[in-house]
């Protein structure tokens, strides 16, 4: 069986072959690709849970081959995947759950999460938490060092792993590494609420590439190291480069993307117009528009705010009334914290609130649906939604708004987006929303609910073109070439030093 592939990452897999011929991919990031699962009659079976960075890297691993280490509270895992047809290995640390939970729950997720966001008021920086969160990272190190070769590629990804560079460099590792950071990167004066700043920026400059979903988070990583730590900056023609200590590392804005030829194709398929006729029955959409919300239950995202926005809306247009449903799509995540537990039930009782006070006989006016979907159910929901609303506090990216214009093939819909989330730097062609204001938020959704189908097409045409342009198979080329050219020591001679 030849390596399963999307349609539209052979580019990535021909530039690896080109630049890098013979290396494996070893990659790191907190959750693994594949995971054991039981069907409804018992059976096992495996999941490969959705998200951009698997359907990226599985299919250049199956290539390829390689590792890919995870970790896990528990027990530790070895597992040879696809499980069809084996062609690389995923490694899972066994992690003491007291340890994982004060990594991951702790350090990773009551403290970085929060901070990356600009919300400082919930960080919460404990000194067990960051034994543990270098507990990891020193096993994940440690893992890596014993199955990578000195030409295979390591990459590592995130927030939960940035120790990991300079833990390896300490272990003797000098091949090539790479370190992606999905979220955003603070401003400086934010950053110095963390205590254990300098030490993360020295992990992080310990490898030869690094990158950031937006300009801005490189602006302000180059920011903190020049500041913090005395980096100086190379300017040279094809980028930005810090020298620290010796070494040299190249900083790049390469936004992730996704499988948009995969989502069309699914938008495409006979089955999800069979979705659509049924949903559309089922939500009683005959006479009314949908305006959908598809989000981790998280408070970067701004559900409470863009909730009281709907609000807003039904009092300022009366006429909306039993013409218009609101669908969220709230998918629980970290309910071991009080934060999202909290809010949780926030949003919850703002849906009950809305439908009390607006509702009426045959009408509600908000729908919740506190679960994971599947990309081919969540790709029926694009179709059937005449917006799509994004309304994120502060995102590194968000996905969510690309799956929705890779799914309107029809060219029809409506993308609201926050100018605070990382896509907009790509989807400007979105009716903007301001995150914070449910007045604003109101303004947004009523400019795309009352514009013309001229404008609308208009504006979809070009998102579906800055779609088209970075797809999975750019981000992760351009991340090749990156690291490729991020020669382990550079001499700097022909960088202009700022």
């Amino acid at each position: 069986m030849a390596a399963r592939s999307s349609s539209g990452d052979a580019s990535a897999v021909n530039l690896m072959q080109t630049l890098f011929p013979g290396a494996r991919l070893i990659v790191a990031a907190n959750r693994a690709p594949y995971r054991r699962a039981t069907g409804l009659h018992g059976e096992p079976r495996w999941e490969r849970p959705a998200g951009g960075l698997t359907a990226a890297l599985d299919p250049l691993m199956q290539r390829f081959g390689g590792v890919w280490v995870a970790a896990q509270a528990g027990a530790e895992q070895e597992l040879a995947v696809p499980p069809e047809d084996p062609r690389y290995q995923v490694e899972v640390l066994g992690i003491a759950p007291e340890v994982y939970r004060a990594y991951y729950s702790g350090y990773c997720n009551a403290g970085l999460w929060p901070l990356c966001h600009n919300l400082v008021e919930r960080a919460h920086f404990r000194p067990s938490d960051w034994i543990a969160y270098r507990q990891v990272n020193r096993l994940f190190a440690e893992r890596i060092a014993q199955v990578a070769n000195a030409d295979d590629i390591v990459f590592l990804h995130d927030y939960q792993l940035a120790m990991v560079p300079g833990y390896l460099r300490g272990l003797g590792h000098t091949g090539p590494i790479a370190h992606f950071w999905h979220i955003p990167w603070p401003p400086t004066v934010v950053l110095r609420l963390l205590p254990e700043r300098r030490l993360i920026l020295q992990g992080l400059l310990e490898a030869d590439w690094l990158g950031f979903q937006t300009e801005d988070s490189v602006d302000a990583f180059v920011s903190a190291a020049r500041k913090e730590l005395g980096a100086r900056i190379l300017r040279e023609a094809d980028g930005i480069r810090l020298l620290y200590q010796g070494r040299v590392t190249r900083l790049a804005a390469v936004p992730i993307s996704i499988d948009a030829a995969r989502v069309e194709e699914i938008a495409r398929a006979p089955l999800t117009e069979d979705r659509i006729v049924k949903l559309r029955s089922r939500l009683g959409l005959q006479d009314s528009a949908l305006l959908l919300g598809v989000d981790r239950l998280d408070y970067t995202k701004g559900i409470p705010a863009r909730l009281d926005g709907f609000s807003r809306l039904l009092v300022r247009y009366p006429s909306l009334h039993g013409k218009v449903q609101f669908l969220q799509i709230g998918v629980p995540t970290r309910t071991e914290i009080q934060d999202y537990r909290r809010l949780a039930s926030a949003v919850r009782r703002r849906v009950q609130d809305i439908n009390r006070r607006h509702g009426r006989p045959g009408w509600r006016p908000v729908r919740l649906v506190e679960r994971n979907l599947r990309l081919d159910q969540l790709v029926a929901l694009y179709r059937l939604a005449d917006v799509a609303v994004v309304s994120s506090l502060y995102d590194g990216l968000n996905l969510v708004a690309k799956e929705y214009v890779a799914a309107r093939v029809d060219g029809g819909g409506a993308l609201c987006l926050s100018e605070t989330a990382g896509a907009y730097q790509e989807l400007r062609d979105a009716f903007p929303l301001s995150p914070l204001s449910p007045e604003r938020v109101a303004e947004g959704l009523a400019r795309a609910l009352f514009s013309s189908s001229e404008e609308r097409e208009r504006r979809m045409k070009a998102l579906r073109a800055a779609v088209a342009r970075n797809t999975i198979d750019t981000w992760l080329s351009r991340v090749l070439q990156g690291l490729r050219s991020a020669a382990p020591q550079l001499s700097g001679e022909n960088a202009t030093p700022v």
